[in-house]
């Protein structure tokens, strides 16, 4: 159990580079703000495919120890190349291999999670707050050493390479614990009765997991440019240490609720809606060192409850036998699509009309989040798909 709170703590170690350096990286090549917006994008798409792909895989091999450490060789592998790139094609290239490797980390490191912990939501979010520990222990190293240099590529490449490198030993030490792998010879009775390994309140509570996310695109798309280049505050990895802290306690109590309580997680997605919504208002109506600090506190209700309600419901939508693909759809579909169209959408929004406007406006997205929980209550809240 020891390697695995070892092993969240240091994934997070390389997301604390990439989550609020990647957009700054592509701005010291010299890209505008509309290609920056693209070429996240890209990134995104890639970061969609692949979690699908792996995911998939892993389920129907059960070797989820190798593609954790597969994924981490190539996602330091795309780093080394975005470190190099002075060409459009070569930093096409390098942030689809990261992408595609980097994004798949996370939901093979929940499903290990939840399987192990057999679904209980409490030990799972105690795990997930020992990974918000590592960001924001060092998010807050970086920020006391002034590191990485903002300015310099090479710099930040360095330090995610770190990281990479700290989460990698960790995994090696890890005993293989073979996956439950889908059976290939089902009756044909039985397959028309339990093809579906999924159920259609998973379906909706993707769109409203997506809608959340889309309106959050606008804060990891854009809040590191918006302080540097707005705001002129140079404290991006202090904000963002900020941010992470405010989520841990979020999560444990998010985590209490669910397994103790009974909360279920549409209704901690509701308030994470609204959470949102208050949070972009406050960003684009209180332009200030406060109004941001302000805002990144409020990542506690955002993503504190958000994330562990959005884990405990693909368990309970989505049958074991196929839960690192639910989990990859999570990310893929639910995070990584909305990161997508939230990237390009924000990109042309902030160079056309600027910042304000751009986090004014995506407050809509959680709005409709928040509309669809309330439309689809009774659905959201029938009974679990199979015990988890």
């Amino acid at each position: 159990m020891f390697e695995l709170y070892i092993s969240f703590f240091f994934v997070y170690s390389i997301f604390a580079v990439v989550n609020p350096f990647l957009q700054v990286m592509l701005r010291n090549v010299g890209y505008s703000y509309e290609a920056v917006g693209i070429l996240l994008s890209v990134f995104e798409v890639a970061g969609i495919v692949g979690p699908l792909v792996i995911g998939r895989k892993v389920d129907k091999t059960g070797r989820m120890k190798d593609a954790i450490l597969i994924s981490t060789g190539f996602s330091a592998l795309g780093i080394i190349l975005l470190m190099q790139s002075t060409h459009l094609w070569l930093t096409v290239v390098a942030l689809m291999i990261s992408a595609f490797f980097l994004r798949s980390l996370l939901p093979l490191l929940d499903t290990v999670a939840t399987n192990r912990f057999n679904g209980d939501a409490q030990k799972y979010s105690l795990l997930r707050a020992f990974g918000t520990f590592g960001f924001v222990f060092f998010s807050l190293v970086f920020a006391v050493i002034k590191q990485p240099n903002q300015g310099s590529n090479l710099s930040i490449g360095t330090y995610a390479l770190m990281g990479c490198l700290l989460f990698f030993f960790p995994v090696l030490t890890w005993k293989e614990v073979k996956q439950p792998k889908i059976q290939k010879t089902i009756q044909k009775t039985v397959v028309a009765k339990t093809a579906n390994w999924y159920d259609v309140a998973f379906v909706v509570g993707l769109i409203i997991i997506a809608f959340n996310r889309l309106s959050m695109s606008a804060i990891t798309s854009f809040l590191s440019l918006y302080l540097v280049e707005e705001l002129h505050i140079d404290a991006i990895s202090l904000m963002n240490g900020i941010g992470a802290g405010s989520e841990f306690f979020a999560m444990i109590l998010a985590g209490y609720l669910i397994q103790k309580k009974g909360v279920l997680p549409v209704t901690l997605l509701l308030i994470s809606g609204i959470g949102m919504i208050v949070r972009l208002l406050v960003i684009a109506l209180v332009p200030s060192f406060q109004g941001v600090l302000i805002a990144q506190m409020l990542h506690s209700v955002g993503f504190g409850f958000f994330h562990p309600a959005a884990i405990q419901f693909v368990a309970r939508r989505v049958k074991r036998s196929h839960r690192t693909i639910g989990m990859s759809l999570y990310i893929s579909i639910g995070t990584g699509l909305p990161a997508v169209l939230g990237s390009s959408l924000g990109g042309v929004i902030a160079e056309s009309y600027g910042y304000r406007t751009l986090f004014l406006s995506f407050t809509g997205f959680a709005v409709v989040s928040v509309v669809m929980c309330l439309m689809f209550w009774k659905l959201m809240t029938t009974p679990a798909i199979e015990e988890v």
